[in-house]
């Protein structure tokens, strides 16, 4: 799997998801879906609204960290979590396939 390639984290319920690349050593998030939510998909932080996305969508414009999106959703940290946890994953599985390639 390319480094940047999309990733997709969610709660064990479903209830959140989010969309991540690594970029880096650093995961960018994109967007972070609540399924069944029907509030007006927006941008963060403009609050601009996105009538034609899916409803309870929230993209994230430009696309903050981990720890940024922490700060921006604090509300929504049962997926920020789980997003840490598949975040160490991937980037340890690149940092152990990188070290298994050295002579």
């Amino acid at each position: 799997m390319r480094r940047d390639a999309l990733r997709t984290t969610r709660t064990q319920d479903g209830s959140k998801v989010a969309v991540w690349q690594l970029i880096g050593s650093s995961a960018r998030i994109l967007r972070l879906q609540l399924p069944g939510a029907a509030f007006t998909a927006y941008r963060l932080p403009s609050r601009t609204t996105l009538p034609s996305a899916q409803p309870g969508t929230i993209m994230f414009d430009p696309h903050p960290d981990l720890a940024d999106a922490r700060v921006l959703l604090p509300q929504h940290e049962d997926l920020w979590n789980v997003l840490r946890d598949a975040y160490w994953a991937a980037l340890l599985s690149r940092t152990d396939l990188a070290n298994s390639l050295e002579p």
